[in-house]
């Protein structure tokens, strides 16, 4: 894929240099000015959503999350290894409030702690599956970066995005429900 994306940019670099060649660095610097732009305003978003996290792991408050998932988690996921329902739970809960990529780290350790234990297979394809699909009641990641390029109504994507994310999400877990054995 990479070099895909290098045949790309050097032939539309080539083609530009012919057509418009005072445009060339002039639309490279504004492109990589927005690409740190954008970068540096994730990276802020993504340091608050982490700071929330770590604040929920030391006041126990991610425990208290596990256990009030334990029962989803059992239906979706079946017996788990303690030491991974925490780590399950915080991240299915931080992905229901839209912080995606905050949830990462925890969904490290999660497929860590599962791989220590044997017949883990098919929770680590079920965790996978709700991770990527993840239904957001708050999509909070994508309301900030609207918000942050001055979108006019920037809330307007949370019912569309429940939607889409509640379907999505019920059809993977039918489909490894289905497909993969337990």
């Amino acid at each position: 894929m990479n070099i895909i994306f290098i045949i790309l940019i050097t032939l539309c670099t080539f083609i530009l240099i012919f057509t418009n060649p005072e445009a060339v660095l002039s639309s490279m610097l504004n492109g990589g000015e927005k690409a740190l732009d954008l970068t540096l305003k994730l990276v802020v978003i993504y340091a608050v959503w982490m700071g929330m996290t770590e604040l929920l792991e030391k006041t126990g408050l991610a425990n208290k999350i596990s256990n009030l998932l334990k029962p989803i988690n059992m239906l979706l996921f079946g017996e788990l290894p303690k030491s991974a329902e925490g780590f399950i739970s915080t991240n299915i809960s931080a992905n229901l409030l839209g912080m995606s990529g905050a949830t990462t780290p925890m969904g490290i350790k999660a497929v860590n702690e599962l791989e220590k234990h044997t017949n883990t297979n098919y929770a680590i394809t079920m965790f996978f599956v709700i991770n990527a699909t993840s239904i957001q009641l708050i999509p909070s990641s994508v309301l900030a970066l609207r918000n942050t390029f001055s979108s006019s109504s920037p809330s307007d994507i949370i019912l569309p995005t429940i939607l889409a994310t509640t379907v999505s999400t019920i059809i993977g877990i039918l489909l490894v429900k289905i497909f993969v054995k337990r």
